[in-house]
């Protein structure tokens, strides 16, 4: 019974990360953005464009969050790389906490790629080295920060699930790089607010697939 609500939840976080991403593509659409770029929702995220200006210092530190969730997800990688070196494992016989990642890391680069070549948003701010708007929906940093460091907290709570203090600690520092690359992205002024919130919906709905990888494999 456990497992099967705990798939019902993805697929009802499925289910509304995908009507949110329709209903800022119709819903109260207007040319707000630089250059007359339309985007939806666009009274709430008028309110934030006003509130909030382009900063560099914050740009920058969600770039470092940005890349110590890489760090991390190369950490990962180099565990499942070692245990076939080292161990001799075959690829399959890998861990599968490592796999699964894995295949979570794959959706994340393609859902990357896919959101740069179809922008739903244009970016509220043509930044300083930059000619054309870039796309803004979701907000890259907000998905990949959340999914990869979520993730690995669902990931150490299998692996280190003897020790309680080593998790904590990985659990507070992936806590601190999420709330820190997510606040920082409001305030570097570069992303509309539904940006975010897309972000951290993708992000809630592919950490929650990857939990329920895990329990289903056991």
């Amino acid at each position: 019974m456990k497992k099967q609500q705990s798939y019902q939840k993805t697929y009802i976080l499925l289910a509304i990360t995908l009507i949110y991403t329709v209903l800022v593509s119709f819903v109260d659409k207007k040319p707000i953005g630089p250059n007359g770029t339309s985007v939806g929702f666009s009274a709430i995220n008028k309110v934030f464009l006003d509130l909030i200006s382009y900063s560099s210092l914050w740009d920058k530190i969600t770039d470092i969050m940005l890349l110590l969730a890489i760090l991390t997800a190369g950490y990962f990688a180099l565990m499942g790389v070692l245990q076939i070196v080292r161990d001799k494992k075959t690829f399959f016989e890998v861990d599968h906490v490592i796999l699964a990642l894995g295949v979570l890391y794959l959706i994340l680069i393609v859902l990357y790629v896919l959101f740069d070549k179809i922008p739903f948003n244009y970016r509220p701010v043509l930044l300083p080295d930059e000619i054309e708007l870039e796309a803004s929906f979701p907000s890259t940093h907000t998905l990949m920060i959340c999914t990869i460091m979520g993730s690995a907290i669902v990931a150490w709570s299998k692996i280190f699930m003897y020790e309680e203090r080593v998790l904590r600690i990985l659990k507070i520092a992936a806590c601190a790089v999420i709330v820190i690359g997510v606040v920082g992205r409001v305030l570097a002024g570069v992303h509309w607010f539904t940006d975010i919130i897309a972000g951290l919906l993708f992000s809630a709905t592919l950490i929650s697939a990857y939990r329920d990888t895990l329990d289903k494999l056991g």
